[in-house]
């Protein structure tokens, strides 16, 4: 697999103890104060002493000028803790640990590390909370997927006993155009240079860009043009043939999946075809998660 772009730096601030050994570290976007700093390193350094952060030269390994509580920017850069009087002070740091993240589906973490950014607009995170990945086919459809003949085309080594889980059939992009790219708000048109083009309104911010596939070398890697073409031409059914199916409101959506479940008691959403095609996408897209999920861990097992 290509080892992909280069991954945003996590931290352009960081502090060290006298050993050399790191306590914190962040990256600064032009906005944290001093004084909010400190309180954030006070919640989790033990000592027990008075400390003070002062500038710190890693290359010489040199204690520059102290760096009190105060509203003044942290610049990016190296810090040492120290006493106040800037000699050595023992550190420890509160046993805590942030809570895992959800056990995540092999498709999804191989798409994030080929692409390392939304393929729309280039947005980079370090931790890919902004960040989705998208499947081009639906995998609620996997019948249909068999009938066009799609898992013959993919020459990805995984994917799946069908192949619908293929880094040739997902894009990674923004977490707020997943519903919208799964509703075919948009599409991608690999016959115009990969050009976004928008189905329905609110899509300005997107439409005439165009999907970056550069950094992806490997033919096996790269998602099928034949699969955009569908999922356009899907778009085109949807949203331009004739007056255009009900799209869903932010209401219906928060009404439908606000708290995670499935509000079964509105027949206005669930009645549509529209909301009998999500609940059935729904549905088999989380009994296909339970299925990898058993199945990986059969096969861990033996």
């Amino acid at each position: 697999m290509d080892s992909g772009p280069p991954r945003l730096e996590k931290r352009d601030v960081e502090v060290v103890d006298f050993d050399g050994a790191v306590i914190a570290g962040f990256w600064q976007y032009g906005t944290l104060r001093w004084d909010e700093f400190y309180r954030y390193l006070i919640a989790f350094v033990v000592t027990t002493t008075a400390w003070t952060i002062f500038q710190y030269d890693s290359t010489l390994q040199q204690c520059g000028a102290p760096c009190p509580s105060s509203t003044q920017i942290v610049q990016p850069g190296h810090y040492i803790l120290l006493s106040s009087s800037g000699g050595p002070v023992r550190v420890g740091l509160v046993p805590t640990l942030p809570l895992p993240p959800f056990q995540d589906v092999n498709y999804r973490i191989r798409g994030r590390v080929r692409d390392g950014k939304c393929l729309i607009t280039g947005l980079q995170t370090q931790t890919y909370s902004r960040l989705k990945v998208a499947h081009i086919f639906p995998r609620a459809h996997d019948a249909e997927w068999i009938r066009k003949g799609y898992p013959s085309k993919i020459t990805d080594a995984a994917g799946g006993p069908i192949k619908i889980d293929s880094l040739q059939n997902v894009i990674t992009i923004r977490s707020d155009l997943h519903d919208a790219w799964d509703n075919h708000e948009f599409g991608v048109d690999p016959n115009n240079n990969y050009r976004i083009t928008a189905f329905t309104n609110g899509n300005a911010d997107i439409n005439g860009l165009h999907l970056q596939l550069d950094h992806i070398q490997d033919p096996t890697l790269r998602p099928l043009d034949e699969l955009f073409t569908d999922h356009f031409m899907q778009g085109l059914f949807k949203h331009m043939k004739g007056p255009g199916e009900r799209v869903w409101t932010f209401e219906d959506y928060d009404e439908a999946f606000g708290d995670g479940s499935f509000v079964l008691s509105n027949p206005k959403i669930w009645g549509t075809k529209e909301g009998k095609e999500r609940l059935e996408l729904a549905l088999v897209d989380r009994l296909l998660d339970h299925r990898i999920s058993q199945q990986d861990t059969s096969e861990s097992v033996s």
